[in-house]
């Protein structure tokens, strides 16, 4: 007597029926639609005219404003504000120098010690410095240096003229080679004043960008 095989649940399922998916569609979020609808019925988000036409007038006026007060809100120097300037000069020139400068508040130092210091203290606008400022403490190597170390935007402030012969007046290529702003020969020492009234001038002109956009008071 033959037994009946026991068919595998399985095998009695539907025909050509489909295998359950093993994950569910994602719902379909809705479209978003604005609370303000056209004619049509289509979703806007248009602004009425009114309030365009004063947002187009605000900003009219805000150009305006701009463009009056571009030039009354740059960065200017109190006209009693004087320019502070350190020498940093050997004996031979110190005095001649400090007396040239009648415009500026002078600080005279006579070695290294008190240039350092004062440079510290207060913010310079203009510092002279001779080759020959205290050859015994390596005055140059020191103010050298401590210039190099200032952040850029201090250095920008600093106006640096470099007293040595064998230099022409105000020639732009010993000053690029100096590292400085304006060299100076110390035979023309009696046009000083011209020379860096002259100087700073344009030296402001080429950072008039600069110190306006950091609202900073030129030299």
């Amino acid at each position: 007597m033959r037994r009946r095989r026991r068919r595998s649940p399985l095998r009695c399922a539907v025909p050509n029926a489909k295998p359950a998916l093993a994950f569910n569609c994602p719902k379909r979020h809705p479209l978003f639609k604005s609370n303000v609808e056209d004619a049509d019925g289509a979703a806007t988000n248009r602004v009425p005219s009114a309030s365009m036409n004063e947002l187009a007038g605000l900003l009219a006026e805000a150009l305006r404003h701009a463009d009056s007060g571009s030039s009354s809100s740059r960065a200017k120097r109190p006209a009693w504000e004087r320019r502070k300037a350190l020498v940093c000069a050997s004996p031979a020139y110190r005095e001649a120098i400090a007396h040239s400068l009648s415009d500026y508040d002078v600080f005279v130092a006579e070695n290294v010690t008190q240039a350092l210091g004062r440079m510290r203290e207060e913010r310079m606008d203009v510092v002279i410095l001779d080759a020959n400022f205290d050859p015994v403490e390596q005055g140059v190597a020191f103010m050298t240096r401590e210039v190099k170390l200032m952040r850029p935007s201090e250095r920008r402030r600093l106006f640096l003229v470099y007293l040595t012969s064998g230099v022409r007046t105000m020639d732009l290529h010993a000053a690029f080679l100096h590292n400085v702003n304006v060299v100076i020969n110390p035979s023309d020492l009696d046009q000083l004043p011209e020379a860096l009234e002259s100087s700073i001038r344009h030296f402001n002109e080429l950072y008039r960008d600069f110190k306006e956009a950091l609202d900073i008071a030129p030299v």
